[in-house]
């Protein structure tokens, strides 16, 4: 006689979060347009009519992949002091360039467009902008982003070659500017 298999238990937050990373890494090596439901839910191993029931739409799970990443890099949680090393050291990492090249890839599609722009406005400046505080905290926000984007599209995707040590120092101390220019006016 045969033993009963117990039944495979479902966890729906592991579930969900291998489908947001799969989505996370299809979206930000190929991009919106070239990235369907059907590859991801193969890729985190899911039927697709479960990434339906979990997202929607793709624009929806686009979105959700995004924040999640964004957070999951704790960007908006790290110590003001050494920021801009500690910024540069993640940036120059392959893995860590993912973000960019999927805000990067996401310009070519109308759609993700949109939702980048969202996700930029109403997360990732919003966030940055508490972070740094005053004074002139969108300001701020605004020149650390456009520098981190600009420094990881060049440098990880634009060169080849390792980024010169000098390169990686100017980065850290620019970022480090921007930080410190709040602090510095704190009575």
């Amino acid at each position: 006689m045969e033993a009963k298999r117990e039944p495979r238990r479902r966890d729906s937050a592991k579930t969900k979060a291998r489908i947001l990373d799969a989505a996370f890494a299809l979206f930000s090596s190929q991009g919106y347009a070239k990235t369907g439901m059907r590859e991801v839910a193969e890729k985190a191993e899911v039927a697709t009519s479960l990434v339906v029931r979990y997202f929607g739409t793709k624009a929806a799970l686009f979105e959700q992949a995004l924040v999640r990443a964004l957070y999951a890099q704790g960007f908006f949680v790290r110590d003001k002091d050494a920021f801009g090393e500690e910024m540069a050291r993640l940036v120059i990492k392959d893995e860590e360039a993912r973000i960019p090249a999927m805000m990067v890839l996401a310009i070519a599609d109308p759609e993700s467009r949109d939702i980048a722009r969202k996700v930029t406005e109403q997360v990732v400046l919003k966030s940055l902008a508490d972070w740094l505080g005053p004074p002139d905290a969108q300001t701020r926000a605004l020149h650390m982003l456009t520098l981190m984007n600009g420094f990881t599209i060049q440098t990880r995707h634009l060169r080849s070659g390792d980024i010169p040590p000098e390169t990686v120092r100017w980065f850290a101390q620019s970022l480090q500017a921007i930080v410190d220019q709040g602090r510095a006016e704190i009575p």
